[in-house]
């Protein structure tokens, strides 16, 4: 391979560039001429990234000589794969790089032909990108699932039969309009940031939950368009909301055209008749754990474990997911670098606040440190929440960046969902557990370098739904909010709990939000839609809500454990100017406590004033004398 200045003249356009002059073998020529049928990104910016690598597919596109009409952008390499059915073209830009439509032309042993590439200037970025905050509040959605606000979009054509909404798992209609029309409901509940489920084009007729990617580069025709997306976003911020996009780096749709036609041989761990799935081989006996555990997860202790050799590991990192969807090779610099221009041209579309890193310890963490430190060098405002199904904090803090690993790696990530809070929370509540297990969760938060910024939880898409589990009641349900929303953390909502909505295990857990269709009876949007119980949930949840925006205390403050025993937990959360008690009682009868304040940050008060809940506290000469109702939570400030 040569490098060559060139100068022609082509169409009326100049080019003047760098092209390649390719020596092949001696091929055969073929009858038709090289056709460009889709360019990945299809679109760039100028001063975002140095360089761009473009994916061209279609066939016969051996190129062995390209050039483009603007001088400014250099073509540095080209290779070809699988036939000539795809083409990768290396771009680099020059700092004077203008926009304008790159029209690029090239040459094969068939013919020639050309494809565009629009190269436009970036937006303003004081509106985007913000990041999170710690008086942030999460809401997850399932687009499908939630409102409906364009029927047009409901059957397109090219998934015939794919919607039917008596069908568990069958599209249902939501989508990016329904999300849109009811930002003012989710405002007025009181949460300021969504975190939509992935929106990309999935390839099955039931992939409404959008974790089957058959494009990357498209937005799912049920869920409107690239527009829709962008005037969604737009609208959440206008409204100071932002918006976290579901990425999904480890794996793509078993209908990804990839499958069939993977662009270079080792793109996938495998192949579709010949791959590892992703249960790994080891027994939880093998950490000491039993094996008929309630807490259904993989056993990342492999990847923690500096002592684990690499063939116990493999499954997790390299194995198909469920043994289904195609796992991605990351460790393939050409497959990582077609991902995090992905991720860019993504948030620089749509003016995005974060991501949401789905299956998170399934990707080696090399991956992680250089996509996470290339997408801050563009972003530095950006945050990335990982998801680590796991109830160790052992295990979960190991994927957070700030530190480096047994292996010399830091992942860069932001923060990770409080999975161990979750599973305690649920132990506690749902089996009464001890409430001391709480207290147990939050003593390891040292492991973290910043655990105010844990994703605290109680419920999302993949566990049954609290109101429907064993040993759940509507007081439970409050009990879980109260607890997530006092606690230190970024809380997240899943949609439809603020009503107390019901479901057991997947799809069970994904009903359709009351209202959210022209043709449903009740509107929950509504006060006046919601029965008497969906109120009473929905006003605990904004009244609790209402309070975090009230006292910084409860977003910022430091928290400090007070009192903690099989039934009840206490704690108090610290600023410098306002301090703010918590009383959590899980036991089913009322309880008399005295907690003790001497030399702890709640000594000196002169006063508890209530802001929450029905316990009443008084003042001693040992502390703070507390009657509190059964199973219930009150919340107090310190004067």
């Amino acid at each position: 391979m040569k490098l060559a200045k060139t100068s022609q003249i082509v169409s009326g356009f100049l080019f003047a560039t760098l092209s390649l002059s390719i020596s092949t073998p001696a091929q055969e020529t073929q009858n038709h001429a090289p056709v460009v049928a889709k360019v990945e990104p299809p679109n760039w910016w100028i001063n975002l990234t140095p360089d761009v690598m473009l994916l061209l597919s279609g066939h016969d596109l051996q190129a062995t000589q390209l050039t483009c009409n603007l001088p400014e952008v250099i073509v540095s390499r080209t290779q070809a794969s699988h036939g000539g059915d795809y083409l990768f073209v290396w771009l680099k830009f020059s700092s004077n790089a203008r926009t304008g439509t790159l029209v690029c032309r090239m040459i094969t042993p068939t013919g020639n032909t050309s494809f565009e590439l629009p190269l436009a200037a970036r937006e303003p970025t004081a509106q985007r990108f913000h990041g999170l905050a710690q008086d942030d509040v999460i809401y997850l959605i399932m687009p499908d699932r939630f409102a409906n606000g364009d029927p047009t979009n409901d059957a397109p054509a090219e998934f015939p039969n794919s919607h039917d909404r008596a069908k568990p798992r069958a599209w249902h209609g939501g989508d990016l309009r329904g999300i849109r029309d009811h930002l003012p409901y989710l405002q007025d509940l009181g949460v300021n940031t969504l975190w939509l489920t992935p929106i990309v084009k999935n390839g099955a007729t039931e992939d409404y939950h959008g974790y089957g990617a058959a494009d990357l580069y498209s937005v799912d025709p049920h869920f409107g368009s690239l527009d829709d997306y962008k005037e969604l976003v737009t609208a959440a911020h206008k409204r100071q909301m932002k918006i976290l996009f579901d990425s999904v780096p480890n794996h793509v749709g078993p209908h990804h055209p990839w499958v069939i036609k993977p662009p270079l041989r080792d793109w996938f761990h495998g192949t579709s008749q010949r791959h590892l799935d992703s249960y790994s081989p080891l027994k939880k006996s093998f950490y000491g754990q039993p094996e008929k555990s309630s807490v259904a997860n993989d056993p990342f202790e492999a990847l923690v474990d500096p002592h684990a050799a690499e063939d116990i590991r493999r499954n997790l990192t390299d194995g198909w997911f469920f043994g289904v969807l195609p796992d991605l090779n990351t460790e393939n610099p050409i497959v990582a670098q077609y991902l995090l221009q992905n991720a860019i041209w993504w948030i620089e579309s749509s003016g995005l606040d974060g991501l949401r890193e789905d299956t998170f310890p399934y990707i080696p963490r090399k991956f992680w440190s250089d996509w996470h430190a290339s997408l801050h060098r563009v972003y530095p405002q950006l945050s990335f929440i990982g998801e680590v199904f796991h109830p160790d904090p052992g295990v979960t803090s190991f994927f957070v960046g700030g530190r480096r690993g047994w292996d010399g790696l830091d992942t860069g990530l932001t923060t990770v969902f409080d999975f161990p809070l979750q599973f305690a929370i649920r132990d506690v509540l749902l089996n009464n557990a001890p409430a001391g297990r709480i207290a147990n969760i939050l003593r390891q938060d040292s492991l973290y370098p910043h655990p105010e910024f844990l994703v605290s939880f109680f419920a999302n898409h993949d566990i049954p739904r609290f109101a429907s589990a064993e040993g759940s009641s509507p007081e439970k349900l409050k009990l879980a909010f109260g607890l997530i929303l006092t606690l230190r953390g970024i809380p997240e909502l899943y949609y439809g709990d603020e009503l107390g909505m019901t479901g057991g295990a997947d799809p069970e857990n994904r009903h359709d939000f009351p209202g959210g269709w022209i043709e449903d009876q009740k509107n929950a949007f509504t006060e006046e839609g919601r029965s008497s119980k969906q109120q009473e949930i929905f006003s605990t949840v904004q009244n609790l809500l209402r309070l975090r925006r009230e006292h910084p205390a409860l977003t910022t403050g430091r928290l400090w454990h007070l009192f903690s025993d099989d039934s009840s937990y206490v704690f108090l959360r610290q600023t410098q100017d306002e301090r703010i008690l918590v009383v959590f009682n899980n036991s089913k009868d009322a309880r008399s406590l005295a907690v003790p304040v001497l030399d702890t940050p709640a000594a000196g008060i002169s006063n508890l004033s209530p802001l929450y809940g029905r316990a009443n506290a008084q003042l001693s000469t040992a502390g703070v004398s507390i009657n509190t109702p059964p199973q219930s939570l009150s919340i107090f400030l310190l004067e």
